[in-house]
């Protein structure tokens, strides 16, 4: 394959990391709420019961994403290919979503969702995408996480204005049939088309120039044994976990804390789209400056930035300054995701990317699940999400300081089997 052929495959491999991202996370987290008034109704259940549809999301994204990254094939040992798991996670989350539109009862809906659609996200979303663009990248990395990563918020932006459309027009029934449906129609062709897990001829490859070889990518080769006693592992882990839940709390309260400030729901909501739009910006934006400068630096002014925005929010009492801050804070808000995986390709290397991923993964998972119920007693403690909000600042401040401790920024051999 001549460098023209490889370099355009390889933006056709992001867009298919860029949609796995869109449709497995815009179909999952950003739908929750679209759907908790339907499903409070027909189950005759609480809002507080349905709550635990987050948690059950994080919870299986911690315990499967260390196994679907070990499964992924590497230049060292044998495994599935990208392809053929974003192939299954399609038609799981399709086939579930469709069996979760026909459930006469909420346990029937709640085992299609853990069993099939949560599962299906996990199988074919960021960490899949991730996968293929450390395989095929290595000088445009960043940018390319970057582009993968904006998927994710893309979806939050499109699928939950066409879920409520489908619900008032069909309702929630009908509308998450469609939506199954409709994941399967546009993702298998995407996969089978635009999905190849690396360059024609290489085992492990890279469209970007300076690439290893795959001798020396298969020295880098650790079992998940090896790779959990390495701190290297563990600080990433702890750092990630603490920013990402800090953002997390920044998700889902905002606008609540937006209508405590005398801004209308509805106008609350639009802003949030907004600031998801900001984010796809950031996460390409801060994924190509970590490129030129190292991801460490960037991650440095990122959390500063958003931690001292945070505390603006938290001091403003003029809701047009509050909006302001809020959108600002999206476009820092979604560099991280990009950052992780550069972080984790830069120590790691290609052979390790998807296996320690998923093991960041779980790092992460318990501060996720503890964040929001925190957030909630702080709240019903304080009765204002800016005392909720002052949280994200040590997590923030915390989580940046941590990478400090990191041996080196650079891949680095690990011992091999």
């Amino acid at each position: 394959m001549s460098r023209q052929q490889s370099d355009a495959s390889g933006r056709r491999v992001v867009v298919g990391g860029f949609l796995g991202s869109l449709v497995s996370v815009g179909m999952t987290i950003y739908l929750f709420g679209v759907f908790q008034d339907a499903l409070v109704a027909a189950f005759d259940t609480s809002v507080s019961t349905l709550a635990f549809g987050p948690s059950i999301f994080t919870a299986a994204s911690g315990i499967l994403s260390p196994l679907v990254g070990r499964s992924l094939a590497t230049p060292s040992r044998p495994g599935r290919s990208i392809r053929s798991v974003m192939f299954l996670g399609a038609l799981a989350l399709g086939t579930g979503c469709v069996l979760l539109s026909r459930a006469p009862s909420l346990p029937w809906a709640a085992l299609a969702f853990a069993v099939l659609i949560a599962p299906g996200a996990i199988l074919m979303g960021p960490l899949l995408g991730q996968a293929l663009v450390t395989n095929w990248f290595d000088g445009e990395r960043g940018r390319m996480l970057g582009v993968v990563s904006a998927g994710t918020t893309v979806g939050g932006m499109l699928l939950p204005p066409i879920a409520a459309l489908l619900i008032e027009a069909v309702g929630w029934r009908s509308a998450m049939a469609v939506l199954g449906v409709g994941a399967m129609v546009v993702m298998l062709p995407a996969i089978a088309w635009l999905v190849h897990d690396r360059p024609a001829g290489e085992s492990i490859g890279s469209a970007g120039e300076g690439a290893p070889t795959d001798a020396e990518d298969a020295s880098r080769s650790a079992s998940t044994g090896e790779l959990l006693r390495d701190p290297q592992l563990w600080i990433v882990g702890l750092a990630f976990g603490l920013i990402f839940s800090a953002g997390m709390i920044s998700t889902i309260f905002m606008v609540p804390f937006a209508t405590e400030m005398g801004i209308p729901l509805v106008w609350g909501a639009t802003v949030a789209g907004a600031r998801s739009g900001f984010a796809a910006t950031g996460k390409i934006v801060f994924g190509s400056l970590a490129d030129r400068f190292g991801v460490r630096p960037v991650l440095w002014v990122v959390v500063a930035i958003e931690a001292a925005l945070t505390a603006l929010l938290i001091t403003t009492r003029e809701p047009w300054l509050f909006v302001a801050i809020f959108v600002s804070i999206g476009f820092v808000g979604g560099a991280p995701l990009p950052l992780k995986a550069s972080m984790a390709g830069q120590l790691f290397g290609r052979a390790n990317f998807a296996g320690s991923m998923g093991l960041l993964q779980s790092l992460a998972a318990p501060f996720q699940l503890a964040i929001v119920p925190v957030g909630g007693f702080v709240y019903a403690a304080t009765g204002t999400y800016a005392s909720v909000f002052l949280l994200t600042i040590p997590c923030f401040v915390l989580g940046g300081l941590l990478p400090v401790f990191l041996r080196t920024a650079p891949r680095r051999p690990l011992p091999s089997h």
